[in-house]
């Protein structure tokens, strides 16, 4: 009989298992990238948004302390108090996996 050269069972079996073996270690990958992109924009939306605040409310002199809820694609709150010399604004979030975020910005009293 005459030797064959084509594809075996057992050949494809094998190339199977391993584009199974690669797509299950991707896909977690790929959705922690997701997860951390979507981590990223709400975290740039919640820092930019204190900057604007805290700015505008700044120039109106506004009262202290001052706290403010707004709703991105998770709610944020925004809390402006006087620190001694120091006024501080902070904003207050949880990320995409229900993590409590912080980040602030301080200005010094006149």
């Amino acid at each position: 009989m005459k030797r064959s050269e084509g594809f075996t069972l057992l050949e494809t079996l094998c190339a199977f298992t391993l584009l199974t073996i690669i797509t299950l270690f991707t896909l977690p990958l790929l959705t922690e990238i997701r997860t951390a992109q979507k981590d990223l924009q709400t975290e740039r939306e919640a820092i930019s948004l204190l900057h604007n605040e805290f700015f505008e409310h700044r120039m109106r002199d506004g009262p202290l302390p001052y706290i403010a809820k707004h709703q991105l694609p998770h709610e944020i709150t925004l809390v402006f108090q006087s620190e001694e010399e120091w006024i501080a604004g902070c904003v207050l979030w949880k990320n995409q996996r229900n993590e409590n975020k912080e980040f602030c910005l301080h200005e010094k009293r006149e």
